[in-house]
């Protein structure tokens, strides 16, 4: 009589059950190859000026601060490189930028840390990609083996371009009769303010500070000196344009423009293109 081995016939059965549950397992978990998203097009993104936030992984500071503007229609760049204004041309294709024929006017600086290396980055460039970080876009540049050269930011105040009334100085309703109007139109590429204080033409330069998140300042505001109803109104208004350090948009097409501690000063709605 043959002999059966029970615990050889407990081990072979044991073996095969886990045979079957790993391939009914493998089959569970397989799954189809996910669809790739489709690729960014930066290229859109690039056209306007930049801040030149870093190079050589050292961030740039100083009071002339370095800068490139991409003019798209042309194919063309100028700037600064702190010290002598730089242009020449740029191709983009796909996340490819290449600069050439790149120029530059020769004037000594005693204080220019970064002229060199923004120079020697501008020759090296080969690629660049864009993101969002908060309200501001950083476009990186990078060289052939990937190291990163420079990194550029750009602002995004561009929400305040356009003609605004305002409606609110420091929380109270502005007062003016039906005839008269308090307006600011803003021109973000021009750096350039206009208006009127409900009674004066008014005129001013923008400036943005590449350091700060909504920054926006005006400067060399003048008016006209028509005499005014309400003065004292009119004067409010002109303080708290010199007061302004940044602006926010609060919706519905309105903005606050805010003085260094944060605090509301000027409220103002869009006013529609006819």
């Amino acid at each position: 009589m043959k002999i059966i081995n029970v615990s050889t016939l407990v081990m072979a059965a044991l073996a095969a059950l886990s045979l079957g549950t790993a391939c009914s397992s493998k089959k569970v978990v397989e799954q189809k190859p996910v669809a790739q998203p489709a690729s960014v097009d930066y290229s859109t993104l690039v056209p306007g000026e930049w801040t030149i936030y870093k190079v050589g992984g050292k961030t740039v500071t100083g009071d002339e601060r370095p800068y490139i503007t991409f003019d798209a229609e042309n194919s063309r760049f100028y700037g600064s490189n702190g010290c002598n204004t730089i242009n020449g041309d740029y191709k983009l294709g796909g996340t490819s930028l290449t600069f050439s024929n790149v120029i530059s006017t020769m004037r000594a600086c005693a204080d220019a840390p970064f002229e060199y290396a923004i120079n020697q980055a501008l020759d090296n460039v080969s690629d660049y990609a864009v993101a969002k970080k908060g309200h501001e876009f950083y476009m990186s540049l990078t060289g052939t083996g990937g190291q990163s050269l420079m990194v550029l930011r750009k602002h995004n105040m561009d929400f305040l371009n356009g003609t605004w009334r305002v409606t609110l100085l420091s929380g109270k309703p502005v007062e003016l009769e039906d005839d008269e109007s308090m307006r600011l139109v803003i021109d973000i590429p021009e750096l350039k303010l206009h208006g009127n204080t409900g009674c004066n033409i008014l005129n001013g330069n923008l400036l943005i500070d590449p350091d700060k998140t909504n920054a926006i300042q005006f400067h060399n505001v003048v008016t006209t000196r028509m005499a005014c109803r309400n003065q004292q109104q009119e004067t409010a208004f002109l303080l708290a344009l010199e007061a302004v350090d940044a602006a926010t948009s609060t919706g519905d097409n309105t903005v606050a423009l805010l003085d260094n501690e944060g605090k509301t000063v000027i409220t103002m709605q869009r006013i529609a293109k006819k």
